[in-house]
């Protein structure tokens, strides 16, 4: 409990600091100074901003950790692999130098490797070979990058003189972390992983990875030819993944689609040369995506580990308050008006149809943003709007409803309250005039709904009692008939 009470308070003390001094502060810090071998961090902006969101992610996802998986017998094991995992994240967020960034990126894929393996059964053990050697081939394109960068003398950062053909390694390097195309494969199969590591990997650290290094090397990658190759990629993995998450039936696989998706979103704006609005939206990404992998865990978990969505049923069941935490994230995912989503997918659009781009390329881009509803509406048909006769039973605790409840309300306000105070990222709203009355009304008939649901939840099986057992019906021969319609609707409500 001390423990968790410092942690809370650490988490708030370090969002003070970060929001007093992120606009202007830049701080690099040496242990060793000797060539290759030198222990160098870079404190600036976007390392501040992203090292407070994957720890708050991080803190999340631990405490729902203990909630989700406390019957395990490794579970010291699971927290053991699971800080090295997440130490290595923050190690790469502010390397800045070829030793820390090579011994941060191995580390993180050895982790992740364990941690994929965690159940020991024939699902995690092909998942976990999967994801090792995909991560594998882009560590031999980094260690091929980084040794010509020290035979040429590059020692450092600096890296404007590279050729062509080392540019081409390092883009391969983020491709095979970031599970961009044709390098996706391994990103569901991540999935056999306990879903607190697939809160964390698929939100802010493992896919994430790839981008972070794009960043670092921003200079390098911002030539022509090369964001257009990126820019090609990522169009290929929003679109591939987006039509991949309307035909599976794992949810899990779907949620992870969804961040393939978003990934590829993200890539697509680095090739737009917008790196501070990807970076962006990889922040509103890690804190939405989290939130809606703890609240799809909770789900699973309470149905005993199915994760078949044609399996689903009668999850009207589940807390009226997870449920619509669990809206508003979808609400997110897409970017909707009022969204945090909304703040970087807004510019996004707006900057991207105003290049003259092919027709081709164009109309994927389009249909592979329009995709995001379609599955963001299907995680919510397979959980609340499919009837069977498989009966769950959910329930509702403070505990589940806060730890949910702070992403939701970052998810809502702090890319809005980051753009209005920090950021300035100029929102146009062009088509506010059409989208901001048809949201509001949508939200409007969301919540009658939930009242309506609850007052008929509450009174249907009352007033039947109450009144109908006063009139005829209890006068009639067939009293049997009558207590088994009674009985099935009270499990149903």
């Amino acid at each position: 409990m001390n423990i968790s009470i410092f942690l809370i308070g650490f988490v708030f003390f370090m969002g003070g600091i970060s929001v007093w001094l992120m606009p202007t502060f830049k701080l690099g810090i040496f242990f060793l100074e000797w060539d290759f071998l030198s222990l160098k961090f870079n404190f600036y902006f976007n390392s501040i901003l992203f090292s407070f969101i994957l720890f708050l992610v991080t803190f999340s996802v631990l405490v729902f950790s203990t909630y989700y998986l406390n019957s395990e017998l490794n579970f010291n094991y699971y927290y053991f692999v699971l800080l090295i995992f997440v130490g290595s994240m923050f190690s790469l967020n502010f390397s800045n130098s070829i030793f820390t960034m090579l011994l941060s990126w191995d580390l993180l894929g050895i982790s992740s490797f364990f941690l994929v393996l965690f159940y020991n059964n024939w699902d995690s053990c092909s998942g976990a070979m999967n994801t090792a050697l995909t991560n594998r081939l882009g560590d031999y394109f980094m260690f091929v990058f980084f040794g010509l960068s020290v035979f040429s003398g590059y020692y450092f950062l600096s890296f404007s003189m590279f050729s062509s053909y080392m540019s081409l390694l390092l883009l391969l390097t983020a491709f095979t972390k970031s599970a961009q195309f044709p390098f996706s494969s391994w990103l569901p199969k991540a999935m056999s992983a306990p879903t607190p590591v697939s809160s964390l990997v698929h939100s802010s650290t493992l896919v994430t990875a790839g981008l972070i290094l794009l960043m670092n090397f921003n200079n390098l990658v911002m030539q022509k030819d090369f964001i257009s190759f990126v820019l090609i990629i990522g169009l290929f993995t929003m679109f591939f993944s987006s039509l991949a998450s309307l035909v599976e039936e794992d949810l899990k696989k779907v949620v992870a689609l969804s961040t393939l998706s978003q990934m590829g979103f993200s890539m697509v704006t680095l090739g737009l040369g917008l790196s501070f609005i990807s970076f962006i939206h990889l922040v509103s990404h890690a804190l939405f995506k989290s939130c809606l992998f703890m609240q799809v865990g909770y789900i699973i978990h309470c149905s005993f580990g199915q994760q078949d969505g044609r399996n689903y049923s009668n999850n009207g069941n589940l807390p009226n308050f997870i449920q619509l935490q669990m809206l508003v994230t979808l609400f997110c995912l897409c970017g909707l008006i009022f969204s945090s989503g909304a703040v970087s997918k807004d510019f996004i659009l707006e900057l991207f149809f105003s290049n003259n781009y092919m027709m081709f390329f164009s109309l994927m881009f389009f249909v592979s943003v329009f995709l995001t509803f379609g599955y963001s509406f299907r995680l919510w048909k397979s959980f609340f709007l499919s009837f069977n006769k498989v009966m769950n039973h959910y329930s509702s605790t403070v505990f589940m409803n806060f730890l949910s409840l702070v992403l939701v309300i970052f998810s809502i306000s702090f890319l809005w309250w980051m753009n209005f105070n920090l950021l300035n990222i100029p929102s146009l709203f062009l088509y506010v005039d059409f989208f901001g009355p048809l949201v509001f009304l949508f939200m409007m008939i969301f919540l009658s709904f939930l009242i309506l649901k609850m007052l008929f939840k509450e009174l249907m099986y009352k007033f039947l009692v109450d009144y109908l057992a006063k009139n005829s019906i209890y006068k009639m021969k067939n009293l049997k008939f009558m207590d088994l319609f009674l009985n099935n609707i009270n499990s149903k409500g």
